[in-house]
């Protein structure tokens, strides 16, 4: 038998009152991926999800875009002009090497916090937005 919950009852979701999740005593951050086929509505439901999380909860929120065709600024709020001033995450923050046992192994050059902070956009809600390696010719991807 399953229990279904009203959407206005916090006790079952820790994210709505305190704005973490709990697991265990401890605070942990919440991480979502919005994937499916193209044009099935992914940015405006990330965008929408995002805005409403980041409403209820205290913590800092990062949006992250990886669509070839970015569009979730738009849908965060954010205007035109800064929109164009977003700097994608270079591909130099990543590097591939091999492990010990010869297989593919990929590391970050720089912590996450000084990534979100040096190439992130806040939005007019209190989203960090982040803007993956944009494609900008044939043949990048």
């Amino acid at each position: 038998m399953t229990k279904t919950t009203p959407l206005n009852e916090t006790s079952n979701y820790p994210w709505r009152a305190s704005g973490s999740v709990h697991l265990s005593g401890q605070s942990l951050p919440t991480k979502f991926a919005i994937a499916g086929k193209g044009g099935s509505g992914k940015t405006t439901i990330a965008g929408t999800l995002a805005r409403l999380m980041a409403s209820k909860m205290e913590q800092k929120l990062v949006a992250i875009d990886g669509d070839s065709n970015p569009n979730l600024a738009t849908t965060l709020g954010l205007p035109r002009e800064k929109i164009s001033q977003i700097v994608p995450i270079p591909r130099t923050v990543v590097n591939r090497t091999k492990d010990e046992y010869g297989k593919n192994k990929t590391v970050l050059t720089k912590k996450p916090d000084e990534i979100i902070n040096e190439f992130g956009i806040d939005t007019p809600d209190g989203i960090k937005l982040l803007l993956m390696a944009a494609i900008d010719h044939a043949g990048a991807g």
